[in-house]
């Protein structure tokens, strides 16, 4: 077994960050739940400085909240914070496309073809998880040419909550990932036409809808967690159902 990292390692922590990053991203963990640094420590094989400083880099993309004297929290959206977050995204990815030279028009629609052949194959091995990292690129796309580094840095620090949230909350989402998928090709076709100004529409159609279906699912998944633990808080205490 190799001996834990007594310090950070160059580089260390943003591995450590990036692996708990995909964890959270593919909902292997909860909303909220605890991110203990001695667990992570102990699977990681390192110390805990190095897993206190992924955090805190986490916590800077807003993935994680830190509590003092309390611990590491996987973040929890408010429907405040899901209506906020798409409708700040509407604006930067309408801007990316709008700034994308014409030139690099091809190469880009290349991009989402690829990206649209693996959501086609992940719908059909129902893969919500690998629909959900071609989702994430497919809409990427569009920062790749835009030639604009502060909105390029912007998106990215939203990035992994946006990421999340399509993970965690679209498979609960009525009518996903099929309207989704439509989406995406019709955006390709657009795209191909060099019609910026009908693509601007629809992604900011495609992104409010996703926002509603974001609320609604996340009203149930509250809900749902909520009659979850009431329920083995009841199995706890046997009381008859």
């Amino acid at each position: 077994m190799r001996r834990p990292t007594a310090k950070s390692e160059p580089g260390l922590a943003v591995t450590i960050a990036d692996k708990i990053r995909v964890a959270i991203v593919d909902a292997e963990f909860e909303f909220g739940e605890n991110l203990s640094e001695d667990t992570l420590a102990t699977a990681f094989e390192v110390s805990r400085t190095p897993v206190r400083e992924a955090l805190n880099l986490l916590q800077v993309e807003g993935l994680v909240n830190i509590v003092p004297k309390s611990g590491t929290y996987v973040f929890t959206p408010t429907l405040e914070d899901i209506a906020e977050l798409c409708d700040y995204r509407t604006g930067l990815e309408q801007q990316a496309i709008a700034l994308t030279p014409a030139s690099d028009i091809a190469e880009t629609i290349l991009y989402l073809q690829k990206q649209l052949a693996v959501m086609t194959d992940a719908v059909a091995a129902e893969d919500m998880q690998a629909y959900g990292r071609a989702d994430t690129e497919f809409h990427l796309a569009f920062f790749h040419s835009c030639g604009n580094r502060y909105l390029q840095q912007a998106y990215n620090m939203i990035l992994g909550r946006v990421a999340a949230l399509r993970t965690h909350l679209a498979i609960r989402a009525e009518g996903e990932p099929d309207r989704s998928f439509k989406d995406h090709a019709t955006m390709i076709e657009l795209l191909a036409d060099d019609k910026r100004d009908e693509l601007a529409t629809m992604l900011q159609a495609h992104i409010l809808r996703t926002k509603d279906n974001y609320i609604n699912a996340f009203v149930q998944f509250a809900a749902d967690r909520g009659n979850g633990r009431t329920a083995r808080l009841r199995r706890r205490l046997a009381i008859a159902n």
